[in-house]
């Protein structure tokens, strides 16, 4: 993660996501789903600011949709990191909230590691990727991709994080239609009896690998879409809407409610940011995969 240090104060870019590639493999014993994604870093970020504060936790959010106690993914990064390295030192953090939340970005998460990551610096404790992930795997499944970023294949909860090395950055468009989606509730209405011909990840990453935009945008895969559409059908107007411009693909990000479509070229990307905010179906960002691009 990129961060800035200056007078005892720490700045920390925490970046969104989006799921380029998304199987379901089945139920596992312990009533998680068994899933295989590939998620992508993208040049969307929420700002951590922290600085040491006595002995109290004080939590500011620049967001009024989050709480800002106990059960804040930060404040819960903050006490795990507390116990686990048995330091009593106080911080105060604030968060200046920019990804949408309930949008399949994970941008609580990134949060959380976001967190961890300042900690490990404000309080130099020293701990390395593999032991920070450890803590990340406790606040949530797709938590600790976001300790190594970038690209990625996830798999199990999505916690067995496999980094993959993308050589050629894409651009997309991300748009978020003002409006939560459940993930419990997208999962529990999920009939994993019902999935066949079940997409193959290498295929995909073989796509990914090539540089090419329009042979990326045929194997976008996300097998969540069709439960999320039924359950919100305007989600599914919002991407017939997007298929009007000229994406290469354009998909549902995890359970949603952000979809994105990817770009022939960098050049197109404002011109069509422009259309689709005329259109007033929500907010528009234009992304790239370059994980660490115009973070500030």
């Amino acid at each position: 993660m990129q961060y800035w240090e200056e007078r005892g104060k720490i700045k920390i870019a925490a970046p969104a996501k989006i799921n380029l590639f998304l199987e379901i493999l089945g139920k596992r014993p312990d009533g998680y789903h068994e899933i295989e994604t590939v998620m992508q870093g993208i040049s969307l970020y929420d700002y951590i600011h922290m600085e040491n504060r006595g002995k109290d936790v004080e939590f500011t959010c620049s967001s009024p949709k989050l709480t800002a106690g106990e059960d804040n993914l930060v404040v819960k990064a903050v006490r795990l990191f507390q116990k686990e390295s048995g330091i009593s030192q106080g911080v105060k953090i604030h968060l200046d909230k920019r990804i949408p939340v309930g949008a399949g970005l994970g941008g609580g998460s990134s949060d959380a590691v976001a967190t961890l990551f300042g900690l490990n610096k404000l309080w130099q404790v020293g701990y390395d990727d593999a032991k920070l992930s450890s803590l990340a795997e406790i606040l949530g499944s797709d938590t600790p991709f976001f300790v190594f970023g970038n690209t990625a294949v996830c798999r199990g909860r999505g916690e067995v994080v496999t980094p993959w090395k993308l050589k050629t950055p894409y651009t997309y468009i991300v748009v978020y239609p003002g409006f939560e989606v459940s993930t419990a509730t997208v999962y529990k209405n999920f009939r994993i009896v019902l999935t066949k011909n079940l997409k193959d990840v290498t295929v995909f990453l073989q796509s990914l690998g090539s540089g090419n935009p329009e042979k990326l945008g045929a194997y976008l895969h996300n097998r969540l879409e069709e439960v999320v559409f039924r359950l919100y059908p305007e989600l599914e107007k919002i991407k017939k809407t997007l298929a009007k411009f000229d994406f290469c693909g354009i998909l549902l990000s995890g359970s949603g409610s952000a979809l994105y479509g990817l770009c022939r070229e960098e050049r197109d990307s404002k011109k069509i940011e422009q259309q689709i905010k005329m259109l007033g179906i929500g907010d528009v960002f234009v992304v790239t995969s370059d994980f660490n691009d115009n973070a500030k």
